[in-house]
């Protein structure tokens, strides 16, 4: 699978890290998997690393579907944070779709960045997006 998704016991923060080309499913079943696991925790931040994954397939449809599952699965609590590091343009503009939709229905902040420490510092609170 090219999804990895450690959890850190401490903080709750999810770390999932794509590599290879990515697919709707297989972002979704990740998602899925990581709910399901006992260390899982609603109230933790997440950080979605997808510099090494090519993501061209997913059309707006299938960006909704992910959005629909983080909603009805995690349910994106109040002060969560989502951060996605990306690599390429297309990842930026399909993660700021993303970012866009789960923000306008949930009380959860996402933001895009293409710097991993920017996003780990925006995940500890240290800077604003």
């Amino acid at each position: 699978m090219p999804i990895e998704t450690t959890i850190d016991g401490r903080t709750g923060l999810r770390m999932h890290v794509a590599t290879g080309t990515l697919t709707p499913d297989e972002l979704e079943n990740a998602l899925l998997d990581a709910y399901r696991r006992p260390d899982y925790r609603p109230e933790g931040n997440s950080l979605c690393d997808v510099r090494e994954a090519g993501v061209g397939t997913f059309t707006g449809e299938e960006i909704r579907r992910v959005v629909d599952t983080v909603l009805k699965h995690r349910g994106a609590p109040p002060e969560t944070r989502t951060a996605i590091v990306v690599g390429r343009d297309l990842s930026f503009g399909l993660a700021r779709m993303f970012a866009q939709q789960l923000e306008a229905e949930s009380p959860s902040d996402v933001a895009v960045f293409r710097d991993m420490d920017e996003a780990m510092a925006w995940l500890e609170g240290d800077e604003k997006e």
